[in-house]
């Protein structure tokens, strides 16, 4: 047998040794510290009760010498551990970049607790932290004043990232002076601003700072809960370095020279209503004209109509449109007035309008710049509902340079499947493989169009039919026979489907056994018909199937199919779109919420060299053992 590994445990005569020879060394050791009432603790004057106590005090001592030296053995270990990484064997000057690129992934109002994250990592990471002063260019009016100060006083003369914000819906007295006095003061302090971000309730008490000239603002970020009543000329309309800008229910003036040389526009007035507000079709082709290198718009909401162009304005650079919430008689003149060669990011998300027959033609004539975005799927998406049409490519990765997004409602979804399936079928590109739902309530009988566009995508692979759709034989018919036969060539409609899922709607288990027996029953040798792939999954879901006799049958017409007869109401959720990366004030709240305990932490630790001796040494170790994540 082999032998435990367990240890045995001492004996007491080895305790009591231990004991001793530790006795005997913590008395010789602190023999000169006078926190001890006697230099030998075997003094036979003391007392037995004298001795115990003085023997609990030194092991006391001890304790802390014991501490002190494993934190310093096990921080040299870490120290050791964190050398051989890979991120420690970077210049100090390529780390700042890299805390650069993380910082700038969260929000400003929550900056300082990313970037005690950071710091937290190790003492190398800390003092490069503390050693780069663009770091710390950040000011907000939700940072405590001593984090404002300290911000201003480590940041140098960089250029400031300001911030404010002030919770509450209403205006009040109290927060018009605040915010006002806040951003003054920043004003005041003779330093230039790369970055301005306002959430406030209104700002037009705020017109003297934002119409002050601002030649060095880099990007402005503006979002109110209500518009003003007054339009503001910012930055007195004169035109600086401005390139990145994002407005949010603000009223101001649009032909402004202040707003030319962008590369990123985002306007959002989806919650506004007044047209004296909204910007018009003719100011929006102003802003593209004046804007030739930009590379991201993004417009949601109403914009109030006007004479469009005759001409669009081509913008070579743009890379990434998105139109949300917007009516679709309004997206068809943001189309016809510009042109984007280089767009491979769309989006279009229609709510409701009549005009979507001139958006179909507008459609038309600006996808064939999307090819690229076809090509480089992963896989498309289409999802067919009674008022509504949802289609989206999802990229390759993460880093995919393209992907479309549409979702159109209130609006017949069969022209919008007529137009898709012909771009695809017009491009003769090889797609990659298509998903096609269809949700409830569906009408297969409201136009004859429907089944002939849908049979010309030739790879779909995959084929799902939600419960509650109306007249979905119809479908299977088709999908049981082959429309032409070309020699001896069977040519059939979706020729590459594999996996089907079927809800019950008005349909019987015989009508699922005929779409069977037609499809993939014509077997000779036992091998499917040419040109058709084999069915790998076929799934019925729903509780009122009174057939499950036909099952068997299923099953031998499909011997090397996995079907699944599931008797459950069927489960419907929406269509996945690829949405676009924002932050929401509700993470800017709940994350500023815990700001303050780790800013505060970043402030205190200048002061922790008052600490003793022993607790500063400490620390010190245990701050630069912690382990990189």
């Amino acid at each position: 047998m082999q032998k435990s590994s367990r240890l045995n445990e001492p004996s007491e005569t080895v305790i009591d040794e231990i004991s001793k020879s530790l006795v005997s060394a913590i008395g010789e050791a602190n023999k000169w510290n006078f926190r001890l009432r006697c230099k030998n603790l075997s003094d036979p004057k003391l007392s037995d009760g004298v001795q115990l106590a003085e023997h609990i005090r030194a092991l006391q001592l001890a304790e802390v010498v014991i501490k002190r030296d494993l934190n310093r053995r096990i921080a040299n270990a870490r120290r050791h551990q964190n050398a051989l990484r890979p991120v420690n064997k970077l210049p100090d000057e390529v780390l700042s970049v890299v805390f650069h690129q993380v910082a700038a992934t969260v929000s400003i109002f929550n900056h300082f607790t990313s970037l005690s994250n950071i710091a937290g990592v190790s003492a190398r990471w800390k003092s490069i932290v503390d050693s780069t002063p663009t770091l710390w260019s950040f000011v907000s009016s939700t940072y405590p004043e001593s984090q404002v100060d300290r911000a201003l006083k480590k940041s140098a003369r960089t250029p400031l990232s300001v911030a404010c914000r002030f919770k509450g819906e209403e205006l009040t007295s109290s927060l018009k002076y605040e915010s006002r006095e806040f951003l003054q003061v920043m004003q005041s302090k003779g330093r230039h601003w790369d970055e301005l971000t306002l959430r406030l309730p209104r700002i037009g008490h705020l017109r003297a700072v934002l119409e002050a000239p601002s030649s060095h603002l880099r990007k402005l970020d503006i979002k109110v809960a209500y518009a003003s009543f007054k339009k503001l000329n910012l930055f007195g309309g004169l035109r600086g370095v401005l390139e990145d800008v994002k407005l949010t229910n603000a009223n101001i003036e649009w032909n402004s020279e202040a707003f030319t040389g962008l590369r990123t526009l985002q306007l959002d007035y989806s919650a506004i209503c007044d047209s004296d507000v909204l910007p018009s079709v003719t100011q929006l082709s102003w802003l593209l004209e004046h804007n030739p290198g930009l590379r991201f718009l993004s417009l949601s909401g109403w914009i109030t109509e006007g004479p469009t162009p005759d001409d669009p304005t081509t913008l070579p650079h743009l890379t990434r449109l998105c139109l949300k919430a917007m009516p679709s008689d309004t997206a068809a003149p943001v189309l016809r007035s510009l042109w984007a060669p280089s767009c491979t990011h769309f989006t279009l998300h229609c709510e409701s309008g009549t005009g979507y027959t001139a958006l179909l033609t507008e459609l038309e004539a600006f996808l064939p710049s999307l090819r690229e975005s076809l090509e480089q799927a992963a896989s498309i998406s289409i999802c067919l509902g009674p008022s509504h049409f949802h289609y989206h490519t999802v990229p390759r990765s993460t880093e995919s340079p393209s992907k479309l997004d549409f979702r159109l409602d209130s609006m017949p979804p069969y022209l919008l499947l007529e137009l898709f399936c012909h771009q695809l079928h017009e491009y003769n590109v090889k797609t990659s493989p298509i998903h096609i739902r269809i949700d409830p309530r569906f009408d297969f009988t409201c136009s004859g169009a429907i089944l002939p566009s849908l049979f010309r995508l030739r790879n779909v692979v995959n084929l799902k039919v939600a419960d509650r759709v109306v007249a979905p034989c119809r479908l299977l018919k088709w999908l049981s026979w082959p429309y032409s036969i070309q020699g001896d060539q069977e040519l059939w409609p979706l020729p590459n489907l594999v996996e089907v899922e079927i809800g019950q709607s008005n349909l019987t288990l015989r009508d699922i056994r005929d779409f069977v027996r037609g499809r993939y029953g014509k077997r000779s040798e036992k091998k499917q018909p040419r040109g058709l792939m084999p069915l790998k999954v076929l799934r019925t879901v729903g509780n009122d199937w009174d057939d499950t006799w036909v099952q068997p049958d299923i099953r031998r017409l499909l011997p090397q199919t996995d079907c699944s007869f599931q008797r459950s109401s069927w489960a419907h959720s929406y269509c996945e779109i690829n949405a676009e990366t924002t932050d929401t004030d509700e993470e800017e709240e709940g994350a500023s919420e815990v700001a303050g305990s780790h800013e505060s932490s970043i402030v205190d630790s200048e002061s922790t060299d008052e600490t003793s001796d022993s607790d500063s040494e400490v620390s010190d170790d245990s701050d630069e053992g912690t382990e990189e994540s």
